[in-house]
């Protein structure tokens, strides 16, 4: 491992430590800015926009500067280590990758359900026969309001 993820293995999560180990792994180098990044995207709950990881960073006085955010957090989505939500209103948001998944997404507060059931390879044939694309990968995310910030809204009308 790299001298600088071996001096900071103590101060991040575990969860992070697992993140820079696959950077490594794929050929990357566990630079500050990036364990910083690591550290504060494996701290979030549900999805979270480059604001947020700057905020958490900002806090503790750790922020690389925006533009180590943005390239950090393009390229842990590149390798599969973050996937990228399109978000409706706003900039895209981030989540640690679990693999293939689907999810709800909660346009108040970012909170995030994934769920099972991909029923979509019937329709994907359907759409390689009737455009001639070979479908290689797809995305499904439904945007709405969670139970908590729908009742809050309710509450507060």
């Amino acid at each position: 491992m790299p001298r600088l993820y071996k001096q900071r293995t103590a101060t991040i999560s575990p969860a992070a430590q697992n993140l820079a180990e696959r950077l490594v792994e794929s050929g990357y180098k566990v630079t500050s800015p990036r364990l910083s990044v690591l550290d504060a995207a494996s701290d979030q709950r549900g999805s979270f926009t480059a604001a947020d990881i700057e905020r958490w960073l900002a806090i503790r006085e750790r922020s690389p500067g925006a533009a180590s955010i943005f390239r950090t957090l393009k390229l842990l989505a590149e390798l599969g280590l973050l996937q990228r939500i399109h978000g409706i209103e706003e900039c895209h948001r981030y989540t640690l990758s679990s693999g293939h998944a689907h999810r709800v997404v909660c346009t108040a507060c970012g909170d995030l359900v994934e769920f099972d059931g991909c029923e979509l390879a019937h329709l994907a044939l359907q759409l390689e026969q009737q455009t001639g694309y070979r479908i290689q990968t797809h995305l499904l995310e439904f945007f709405g309001k969670c139970p908590r910030c729908f009742n809050q809204h309710i509450a507060t009308n």
